[in-house]
């Protein structure tokens, strides 16, 4: 790793970007508030912060490179992986930072190099809890063994108790009894609704497993998901949609609030939904499934060859040589879809399988997005030009596909989320299905 880690470095210097470190300006002196300011960028992007003693020229370097990490300039993520096709905007890290300098507004520049949203900051905050924690030796593991439940009594629920306390979702200040009590009950199920887990309050096979994570994992998970959230705009549109891949949900804005959260099946291990920026032009009512190449080659035709009936049992029919499922209550798309610029070939839709999104594990497309309300999602998309509600409603029961398209294109993010800030600061890591963390940590660059 420390090998990848130098031919990264090397590969950035040559190339003349962010990584190519400048010399600190001729006689630099820096004032205290200057000083100051430098060493909180530290704090403020979740890293210790260095010693105040440290001369002012090496301080210069570190800053500098902090900078270029907090403003996600160390890594071009489409030529890590082709489907994370969201990058931040090239900025000259040193030139900004000597001419900051030169005009006396060093500190307001650095105050300002960390994204300044609440979700950020608190990852920022939980990094350096993170790196305490696994500084000195990581949080003590829970013994295995047959599963906790309420009503339990001895060391292995105080253990829990005191691993629950650390992670905030118990008050601690006061004796820790080892009595498996109602409120312990509570702070497990909470504890197990916000990472994803199945919630039956009890200890089991899963839960201990989430527990014993190593705090090094965590705080690479935390990276990796800073890393991301850098690749966002510093100001997101107050009306936008946002698909998070990660915990499989997506949510519409308005002034900046959410008006509608829903569930989504985002693409499966096989076929990962890409990270990317778009916006939504058109709303297909009772759209057909032209079915692509690979699906039909791989999935639908082997299944035909089993069962003859089987294509005129799901309404496919063949169009100038391809497959199509025209609508109708079993076509793949359901009754809406909602179209999109993508060099990938992905979009939202309906569907008619509904028990999956009830399903905890919900990655299961071929890279598109399954809607878990998408006539809901398409009336409020609908409603400011007159095509939402009852009209909307008659035009689907028609069952003809009628494309509508929108006079206000709704700006869309697809993110991939797996260290989620709530709004009490908690944390919540899920898994992440697609390995890309790891990935992404091990390429990120140190201070």
């Amino acid at each position: 790793m420390k090998l990848k880690f130098a031919l990264l470095v090397l590969v950035l210097a040559l190339a003349g970007g962010a990584g190519a470190w400048a010399a600190p300006p001729p006689s630099l002196s820096l004032s205290p508030p200057e000083r100051s300011a430098l060493l909180s960028a530290f704090v403020r992007a979740g890293r210790a912060q260095p010693a105040p003693a440290i001369p002012d020229a090496e301080l210069w370097t570190r800053v500098e490179r902090l900078a270029a990490i907090e403003l996600g300039q160390t890594l071009k993520p489409g030529d890590l992986d082709p489907l994370w096709a969201l990058a931040a905007p090239p900025r000259q890290v040193g030139r900004e930072m000597s001419e900051a300098h030169a005009a006396g507004r060093l500190q307001a520049w650095a105050g300002a190099l960390s994204p300044g949203d609440e979700a950020y900051a608190a990852l920022a905050r939980t990094r350096l809890h993170l790196s305490e924690v696994a500084r000195t030796g990581g949080w003590p593991r829970l013994a295995e063994g047959r599963a906790l439940r309420q009503g339990d009594i001895g060391p292995g629920v105080l253990a829990l108790r005191r691993r629950l306390e650390a992670e905030g979702d118990v008050a601690s200040g006061g004796p820790a009894p080892d009595h498996f009590g109602p409120d312990l009950r509570s702070a497990l199920s909470d504890y197990q609704l916000r990472s994803g887990l199945d919630v039956d309050g009890v200890l089991g096979p899963a839960t201990l497993r989430h527990f014993n994570t190593p705090a090094e994992f965590r705080l690479a998970q935390v990276d990796a998901n800073m890393e991301r959230r850098r690749w966002l705009p510093r100001s997101l549109p107050q009306d936008r949609l946002e698909i998070d891949t990660g915990a499989a949900t997506g949510a519409l804005y308005r002034g900046g609030r959410i008006v509608h959260a829903f569930r989504v099946i985002p693409g499966s291990v096989k076929d990962p939904t890409p990270i990317f920026a778009s916006s939504l032009n058109t709303i297909v009512l009772n759209p057909p499934w032209n079915v692509p190449d690979r699906i039909a080659r791989e999935e639908i035709l082997p299944k035909a060859a089993r069962d003859p009936g089987y294509l005129a049992r799901n309404g496919y029919v063949r169009i100038g040589g391809r497959l199509q499922q025209p609508p109708g209550p079993k076509a793949a798309l359901g009754l809406v879809k909602f179209d999109l610029v993508s060099p990938f070939g992905v979009y939202l839709h309906d569907t008619p399988g509904r028990d999956a999104f009830n399903r905890r594990e919900r990655h299961l497309s071929h890279g598109c997005m399954r809607v878990e309300s998408p006539q809901v999602l398409a009336d409020l998309l609908l409603a400011p030009q007159g095509r939402g509600g009852k009209r909307m409603q008659v035009d689907i029961a028609t069952g003809a596909t009628l494309r509508i398209a929108l006079t206000r294109q709704e700006p869309l993010y697809v993110v991939h989320w797996t260290a989620i800030p709530g709004l009490d600061g908690r944390i919540s890591y899920l898994d992440d299905v697609y390995g890309w963390d790891a990935r992404l940590a091990a390429a990120l660059p140190g201070v």
